[in-house]
Protein backbone atom coordinates (compact mmCIF):
# COMPACT_ATOMS: atom_id res chain seq x y z
CA UNK A 1 0.00 0.00 0.00
CA UNK A 2 1.29 3.55 -0.84
CA UNK A 3 2.61 5.50 2.16
CA UNK A 4 0.54 8.54 3.26
CA UNK A 5 -2.52 6.91 1.33
CA UNK A 6 -5.77 6.77 3.80
CA UNK A 7 -6.57 3.18 3.10
CA UNK A 8 -2.97 2.46 4.48
CA UNK A 9 -3.77 4.69 7.09
CA UNK A 10 -7.14 2.76 7.97
CA UNK A 11 -5.98 -0.10 7.15
CA UNK A 12 -3.07 0.06 10.22
CA UNK A 13 -5.70 1.52 12.59
CA UNK A 14 -7.42 -1.57 12.28
CA UNK A 15 -4.48 -4.01 12.26
CA UNK A 16 -3.03 -2.04 15.17
CA UNK A 17 -5.95 -2.17 17.32
CA UNK A 18 -4.77 -5.61 18.63
CA UNK A 19 -1.47 -3.72 20.01
CA UNK A 20 -3.74 -0.61 21.54
CA UNK A 21 -5.50 -4.03 22.89
CA UNK A 22 -2.80 -5.43 24.30
CA UNK A 23 -1.11 -2.59 25.61
CA UNK A 24 -4.14 -1.54 27.71
CA UNK A 25 -5.92 -4.26 28.80
CA UNK A 26 -3.09 -7.13 29.28
CA UNK A 27 0.03 -4.56 29.95
CA UNK A 28 -2.26 -2.06 31.28
CA UNK A 29 -0.37 0.75 30.41
CA UNK A 30 -1.96 4.29 31.56
CA UNK A 31 -0.42 6.65 29.38
CA UNK A 32 -0.05 5.30 26.04
CA UNK A 33 -0.85 7.44 22.86
CA UNK A 34 -1.13 6.07 19.28
CA UNK A 35 -1.54 7.60 15.63
CA UNK A 36 -1.59 5.20 12.73
CA UNK A 37 2.44 3.18 13.10
CA UNK A 38 3.20 5.65 16.10
CA UNK A 39 3.25 5.20 19.29
CA UNK A 40 4.45 6.75 22.69
CA UNK A 41 3.83 4.97 26.18
CA UNK A 42 5.13 7.75 29.10
CA UNK A 43 6.02 6.47 32.54
CA UNK A 44 8.26 7.46 35.08
CA UNK A 45 10.33 4.04 35.40
CA UNK A 46 12.95 3.56 32.84
CA UNK A 47 12.76 0.03 33.78
CA UNK A 48 9.51 -0.62 33.36
CA UNK A 49 9.42 0.77 30.15
CA UNK A 50 12.34 -1.36 28.65
CA UNK A 51 10.42 -4.18 29.96
CA UNK A 52 6.92 -3.18 28.08
CA UNK A 53 9.18 -2.51 24.88
CA UNK A 54 10.65 -6.56 25.17
CA UNK A 55 7.39 -7.69 25.83
CA UNK A 56 5.33 -4.92 22.73
CA UNK A 57 8.40 -6.53 20.42
CA UNK A 58 7.43 -10.19 21.27
CA UNK A 59 3.86 -9.26 21.01
CA UNK A 60 4.01 -7.46 17.64
CA UNK A 61 6.27 -10.73 16.44
CA UNK A 62 4.03 -13.24 17.16
CA UNK A 63 0.78 -12.08 16.96
CA UNK A 64 0.63 -8.88 13.97
CA UNK A 65 4.24 -10.16 12.49
CA UNK A 66 5.59 -7.00 12.87
CA UNK A 67 8.44 -5.80 14.69
CA UNK A 68 9.76 -2.13 16.25
CA UNK A 69 12.22 -0.33 14.17
CA UNK A 70 15.31 -1.06 15.63
CA UNK A 71 16.35 2.67 15.64
CA UNK A 72 13.34 4.76 16.22
CA UNK A 73 11.45 2.52 19.12
CA UNK A 74 14.20 4.46 21.93
CA UNK A 75 13.15 4.99 25.02
CA UNK A 76 13.58 8.83 26.08
CA UNK A 77 13.51 11.15 28.91
CA UNK A 78 10.87 13.85 29.09
CA UNK A 79 13.43 16.50 29.58
CA UNK A 80 14.38 15.98 25.93
CA UNK A 81 12.11 16.27 23.13
CA UNK A 82 10.40 13.49 21.79
CA UNK A 83 9.85 13.06 18.03
CA UNK A 84 6.06 11.89 17.84
CA UNK A 85 4.02 12.30 14.17
CA UNK A 86 6.42 14.98 12.97
CA UNK A 87 6.26 17.07 15.90
CA UNK A 88 9.05 17.36 18.37
CA UNK A 89 6.30 17.15 21.76
CA UNK A 90 8.07 18.50 25.07
CA UNK A 91 6.65 18.59 27.94
CA UNK A 92 4.63 22.31 27.84
CA UNK A 93 4.84 22.72 23.76
CA UNK A 94 5.24 21.09 21.11
CA UNK A 95 7.21 22.32 17.55
CA UNK A 96 7.32 20.70 13.99
CA UNK A 97 10.48 19.05 13.05
CA UNK A 98 12.88 21.36 11.16
CA UNK A 99 12.44 19.37 7.88
CA UNK A 100 9.10 19.82 8.13
CA UNK A 101 9.38 23.37 8.23
CA UNK A 102 11.71 23.62 5.59
CA UNK A 103 9.34 21.43 3.44
CA UNK A 104 6.75 23.78 3.74
CA UNK A 105 8.63 26.52 2.88
CA UNK A 106 9.89 24.95 -0.30
CA UNK A 107 6.16 23.69 -1.34
CA UNK A 108 5.22 27.63 -1.35
CA UNK A 109 8.11 28.59 -3.33
CA UNK A 110 7.19 25.44 -5.70
CA UNK A 111 3.61 26.21 -5.88
CA UNK A 112 4.89 30.32 -6.80
CA UNK A 113 6.81 28.81 -9.82
CA UNK A 114 3.92 27.00 -10.82
CA UNK A 115 1.30 29.56 -10.29
CA UNK A 116 3.96 32.23 -12.55
CA UNK A 117 3.70 29.45 -15.39
CA UNK A 118 0.07 29.18 -14.92
CA UNK A 119 0.13 25.46 -13.92
CA UNK A 120 -1.62 25.49 -10.89
CA UNK A 121 -4.19 28.09 -9.46
CA UNK A 122 -4.62 30.11 -6.61
CA UNK A 123 -7.31 28.27 -5.38
CA UNK A 124 -5.53 24.73 -5.34
CA UNK A 125 -2.62 26.21 -3.59
CA UNK A 126 -5.03 27.60 -0.70
CA UNK A 127 -6.49 24.40 -0.55
CA UNK A 128 -3.14 22.91 0.45
CA UNK A 129 -2.38 25.71 2.34
CA UNK A 130 -5.66 25.10 4.71
CA UNK A 131 -4.35 21.49 5.06
CA UNK A 132 -1.01 22.65 5.94
CA UNK A 133 -2.36 25.55 8.57
CA UNK A 134 -4.66 22.85 9.77
CA UNK A 135 -1.72 20.17 10.47
CA UNK A 136 0.93 22.66 12.09
CA UNK A 137 -1.84 24.67 14.04
CA UNK A 138 -1.69 21.38 16.75
CA UNK A 139 2.02 22.70 17.61
CA UNK A 140 3.22 26.11 19.05
CA UNK A 141 3.67 27.41 15.66
CA UNK A 142 2.93 31.00 15.99
CA UNK A 143 5.64 32.68 14.21
CA UNK A 144 6.00 30.13 11.82
CA UNK A 145 2.31 30.83 10.77
CA UNK A 146 3.15 34.29 10.35
CA UNK A 147 5.74 34.07 8.67
CA UNK A 148 4.14 31.90 6.80
CA UNK A 149 1.21 34.19 5.95
CA UNK A 150 3.51 37.29 4.88
CA UNK A 151 5.24 34.56 2.38
CA UNK A 152 1.86 34.06 0.79
CA UNK A 153 0.97 37.57 0.95
CA UNK A 154 4.68 38.85 -0.46
CA UNK A 155 4.47 36.32 -3.67
CA UNK A 156 0.76 35.94 -3.86
CA UNK A 157 -0.41 39.91 -3.78
CA UNK A 158 -3.01 40.32 -5.84
CA UNK A 159 -4.72 36.85 -4.39
CA UNK A 160 -4.48 37.40 -0.76
CA UNK A 161 -5.67 41.22 0.90
CA UNK A 162 -3.72 42.66 3.63
CA UNK A 163 -6.92 42.91 5.58
CA UNK A 164 -7.33 38.68 5.36
CA UNK A 165 -3.56 38.09 6.40
CA UNK A 166 -3.59 40.92 9.29
CA UNK A 167 -7.07 39.27 10.74
CA UNK A 168 -5.47 35.75 10.27
CA UNK A 169 -2.23 37.08 11.92
CA UNK A 170 -4.35 38.76 14.72
CA UNK A 171 -6.11 35.55 15.65
CA UNK A 172 -2.70 33.40 15.91
CA UNK A 173 -1.89 36.00 18.18
CA UNK A 174 -5.37 34.97 20.44
CA UNK A 175 -4.75 31.65 19.77
CA UNK A 176 -0.90 31.37 20.81
CA UNK A 177 -1.88 33.04 24.38
CA UNK A 178 -5.14 30.75 25.07
CA UNK A 179 -2.13 27.87 24.14
CA UNK A 180 0.38 29.68 26.08
CA UNK A 181 -1.81 29.63 29.54
CA UNK A 182 -3.44 26.65 28.94
CA UNK A 183 -1.25 24.58 30.83
CA UNK A 184 -0.61 26.15 34.09
CA UNK A 185 -5.09 26.35 34.52
CA UNK A 186 -5.74 24.06 37.47
CA UNK A 187 -8.71 22.12 37.05
CA UNK A 188 -10.83 21.68 40.58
Amino acid sequence: MPLGNLTSQLFANIYLNELDQFVKHHLKVRYYIRYVDDFLILHPSKKQLEQWKEEINTFLKEKLHLELHPDKSKIISLGRPVPFVGFRVRYYHKLLKKSNRKNILRRIDRFYQLYAEKKMSYDKIYESMQGTFAYIEHGNTYRLRKKIARNLRKKFPGEISSLEINSYIENLKKQELVLKYLPHLQYK
